[in-house]
């Protein structure tokens, strides 16, 4: 509040000095003074418990009577309300577990009850299903709090490529141990067809009819996109996603192509099956182990050597922020919690699969193909529509896409060599990556028609709505598969 009072004595000294020696001393007395009772005031304040202790300090009452302007501190009433910080913790707790898809949690109790109780497939299957939709939700959650908290892209990465598609990994862990090897390829090559097509159509048809403006209050509002609207995206990430899920594609048109191939001699005489079957495995194993090393790369080329460039292509800010969310023992918790209870209720789903299929007439390639792939990728399915309608279909098209390589590239080859590290059945069989003709040729297809649509780095609703159709055509063909 400006220059500190000084008592009468020292006012009437100061103004009676005639010399420049007199003054000079006068205010630095008046400094001192001053630094004393600034020293005085903040001790009390570290003191003071409440604001009415704050205002009765001597130190303050002495300031009170020497100023004639307003009070220095106001009371308690003039305040105006103010909230106490919340608990970001708890906040982030909130968003988690309060979103609308989180209601399915009720399923996870009762599903566990049915498995445990013996109440029927039908119902332990259907309860589990629904009840791994939201804990997939959870799981992704705690893995981006949990990469947020290291602070280190190449850890990041790495982290999001083991627990992102933690869902499918213990699934297809569980289904090794029932030897459902089929069941196994069709999950797999569900999810990359449901994040390709269905994932990546909505968004782009979502993102050319919809457009976001800001009300008077600053609420973002959804409304109907003017004729003609365009979303524009980076073409070299998307670019070199593709190639890679082409490349993946090659291997598994190559070893399909080789076990039909191996069962003949050059002299056209029949090999034993036991034998070819053997070679089958030992080249699929040596592809995984390739097809690993290339995921490894992207994860490098990604966020090592050509980060910035493709932010730069995408118009992203990268600017490091401060991480306010859950703390990294808390990630970690709910990381290993989550992960706990999917893997309980994925065994009581593979335990009842084959009596639930029974009961409902439905083939394992459709529930494989169509259905299970939900649940692993519910969390991208919501979060790249969410964008695209914010206009930000770069980040959806990194979901959809991100998630159809992490698939191909690292869960697929996983699964063979965890199948390896079981062990082979008694008749020799075990996972590999001969995925039958129908399914390399349907997603050969799907990475074709993938391409024509982000090889322009553009998108409208139109090719969203193309990419649907698409889905729906695969889902009809495995409906009325023969045998299904």
């Amino acid at each position: 509040r400006g220059p500190a009072p000084v008592d009468r004595r020292r006012r009437e000294s100061l103004a009676g000095a005639m010399n420049g020696d007199q003054f000079r001393m006068n205010d630095m007395m008046r400094q001192r003074w001053s630094a004393r009772r600034t020293a005085s005031l903040h001790s009390g304040m570290k003191a003071a418990k409440s604001y009415d202790q704050l205002r009765k300090l001597p130190v303050i009452k002495t300031m009170q009577h020497a100023s004639t302007a307003e009070p220095l501190l106001p009371t308690m009433e003039s305040l105006p309300s103010v909230h106490a910080p919340k608990n970001p913790t708890v906040e982030v707790l909130k968003s988690i577990f309060l979103s609308k898809i989180c209601v399915l949690l009720v399923c996870v109790p009762f599903g566990f009850a049915s498995g445990i109780l013996g109440c029927g497939d039908a119902y332990t299957f259907w309860l589990n299903f629904f009840s791994l939709i939201p804990l997939a939700k959870i799981l992704g959650d705690a893995t981006e709090e949990l990469a947020a908290c290291l602070k280190n892209d190449m850890l990041s990465g790495m982290l999001n490529a083991t627990f992102g598609n933690a869902v499918e990994m213990i699934m297809t862990i569980a289904l090794l141990k029932k030897r459902e090897f089929t069941v196994i390829k069709s999950t797999l090559l569900g999810s990359i067809l449901s994040n390709m097509l269905l994932v990546l159509g909505m968004s782009f048809f979502v993102g050319g009819v919809t457009r976001r403006r800001t009300d008077a209050g600053d609420q973002v509002v959804l409304e109907v996109a003017e004729s003609g609207k365009q979303q524009k995206f980076g073409k070299l990430g998307a670019l070199v996603s593709t190639s890679l899920l082409l490349v993946s594609c090659l291997c598994l048109c190559l070893v399909t192509i080789f076990d039909h191939v191996a069962s003949i001699s050059d002299a056209d005489e029949v090999v034993p099956s036991a034998n070819y079957t053997c070679v089958t495995m030992k080249v699929s194993r040596a592809c995984a182990m390739l097809i690993i090393s290339s995921y490894v790369a992207y994860i490098v080329f990604q966020l090592c050597t050509h980060r910035q460039v493709i932010a730069d292509e995408e118009d992203q800010d990268d600017e490091d922020e401060e991480h306010v969310g859950l703390s990294f023992a808390w990630s970690l918790g709910l990381l290993c919690a989550c992960t706990l209870v999917v893997s309980i209720g994925s065994e009581f789903l593979t335990d009842s699969l084959e009596g639930a299929l029974a009961s409902a007439h439905i083939g394992k390639q459709f529930v494989g193909i169509i259905l299970l792939p939900i649940v692993g990728n519910a969390c991208e399915h919501v979060a790249a529509i969410r964008f695209a309608a914010l206009d930000k279909v770069s980040l959806s098209v990194g979901i959809a896409v991100g998630s159809s390589v992490q698939i191909a590239l690292f869960v697929t080859p996983f699964s063979v060599l965890m199948g390896w590290a079981m062990g082979d059945t008694a008749s020799g069989h075990n996972m590999d990556l001969n995925f039958g003709g129908l399914n390399v040729a349907v997603i050969t297809l799907s990475v074709f028609i993938l391409l024509s649509n982000v090889v322009d780095g553009k998108a409208n609703w139109l090719e969203g709505y193309m990419l649907c159709v698409a889905y729906a055509i695969i889902a009809v063909l495995y409906w009325y598969l023969p045998g299904a």
